[in-house]
């Protein structure tokens, strides 16, 4: 009986060993390296765009090896290692990788839009034909674009009593391509190319008139028309498909509008105006828009819910690090109740979307799955670089003199203080390289790395036949 049981227990050894160096989907992992697997058209996608692939007329096992051990293997075992140290129950990495969730959820080809937007939608002749009609002027203009109503009234009167558009827009404009000249925009504007609110505004006006603000998405709009003709009319039939890719165009911007709009009062999302005094005071303008100061901002208020909704909350400290993050062409002045409501539905509806993808069932949704995994990875690929191998590199001034002094004539000897900063950038880059070449290769001890040779070799044969396919074309 022990007998029996000494050999049971070897069995089960066996075939956990077994086990473990297998690749867990073979159908479609190009390599493991210990718990993360390389998908074989995540592998195809970057292979492609390589150098190596571009230059090459032949591929072989080892061609494809070495790619996958230089670009997914050494980087994959510095996650592995971040994984094991717990960088996923990290509050920051949490709150990073939510947000990755609802970039994937509802991306413009993601798996959310593909439910909402019909795959068909129909512009009828009699649609095309009433564009055509109405297609008289064409009309130049400059307009400025900002965020609050008192604002847009504000400047909007200035203007009336003789305020020069120019200077006003490039004061005030917070749109990035035109303030910086006074609003012109460089193209003449057809009809049926904006939104039909903005159209009836402005193409009823005469060369010189003003328009009132007009409210689009959030933005107030003050037209100027600079100049208005008429439009020399070719043929319908050969401008008809121009005229049906505008409409789609519209119609499709209008149904993405009106479901986002409809998710605040399917998810009844309420604001807390009571924190918006606190929203002011930290507002620190910067140019044109500005940044939040939190230190202005009490620590307990942080946490308090600026958004409420069925399904979730949206913090002010969410807010504030969004908006502190973001790019400036991205970001609003903070000073009105309006901009600042105006600002915070615009960093909401990512939430409203996905809570809405989670009730339509979409997290089980492969490709919404596959979007994730392929940003998660990239988001803990920079991590490990960052943690595993940059912090871990220190450069004293010596160690860049000499660096500079071994080199300098590839800085055609310019001083080193003006060029310090390249310098440190380019030995950085060469001890990070060594750095993680070293550190990954003790890696490989602590983690299995398996290659799928029969998925390999049904890539190389793709590649070469890819090849092959394109030497004949070329011919």
């Amino acid at each position: 009986m022990r007998k029996l049981f000494s050999l049971l227990i070897v069995l089960l050894l066996m075939t956990v060993a077994c086990q473990k160096n297998e690749i867990s989907n073979p159908e479609k992992d190009i390599a493991q390296v210990g718990k993360l697997s390389v998908d074989k058209q995540v592998f195809m996608n970057r292979f492609r765009l390589s150098k190596g692939f571009a230059e090459a007329k032949k591929f072989s096992r080892d061609d494809v090896v070495k790619f996958i051990d230089e670009y997914f293997v050494k980087n994959y075992l510095l996650v592995n290692k971040l994984l094991d140290q717990g960088i996923e129950e990290e509050k920051e990495m949490k709150e990073a990788m939510e947000q990755l969730k609802i970039r994937a959820m509802t991306g413009m080809n993601g798996p959310l839009y593909r439910q909402v937007i019909p795959a068909n939608v129909e512009v009828s002749d009699q649609e095309i034909q009433e564009l055509y009609d109405k297609s008289k002027y064409k009309v130049k203009i400059a307009y400025l674009r900002v965020s609050s109503k008192h604002l847009a009234d504000s400047l909007y009167s200035a203007l009336r009593r003789g305020a020069n558009f120019g200077k006003i827009a490039r004061k005030y404009s917070l749109d990035v391509q035109t303030f910086e000249h006074g609003g012109e925009v460089p193209n003449y504007i057809f009809p049926g190319s904006l939104d039909p609110e903005f159209e009836k505004a402005i193409f009823g006006l005469k060369k010189g008139q003003l328009s009132r603000p007009i409210y689009i998405a959030g933005w107030y709009n003050i037209v100027k028309i600079l100049d208005k003709k008429p439009i020399e009319h070719r043929p319908l039939s050969e401008i008809k498909a121009q005229l049906k890719q505008r409409l789609l165009q519209y119609k499709l911007n209008q149904i993405r509008n009106n479901y986002i709009d409809s998710l605040f009062i399917k998810y009844e999302a309420s604001f807390n105006k009571e924190l918006y005094p606190l929203i002011k005071k930290a507002f620190v303008p910067i140019d044109r828009v500005g940044k939040l100061d939190v230190s202005a901002i009490p620590k307990e208020k942080l946490d308090e819910p600026l958004v409420t909704y069925k399904g979730g909350q949206f913090t002010l400290n969410s807010f504030v690090t969004i908006y502190n993050k973001s790019m400036a062409s991205r970001r609003v002045p903070l000073r009105y109740d309006d901009e600042i409501e105006n600002h915070i539905k615009t960093m909401v509806i990512g939430n409203l979307m996905y809570a809405d993808g989670v009730a339509r069932g979409l997290l089980n949704d492969e490709q919404f799955k596959s979007l994730y995994q392929r940003i998660r990875m990239q988001k803990l690929e920079r991590e490990a670089l960052k943690r595993l191998v940059n912090e871990q590199i220190k450069i004293t001034d010596d160690e860049l003199k000499a660096y500079y002094e071994q080199h300098k004539r590839e800085w055609n000897n310019q001083d080193f203080e003006t060029v310090k900063r390249f310098v440190r950038n380019r030995l950085m880059g060469e001890r990070a390289r060594e750095y993680k070449d070293q550190l990954a290769a003790q890696l490989r001890s602590e983690y299995d790395v398996l290659y799928n040779e029969p998925l390999i070799k049904e890539v190389v044969d793709s590649l070469n036949a890819m090849k092959k396919a394109a030497r004949v074309r070329k011919f």
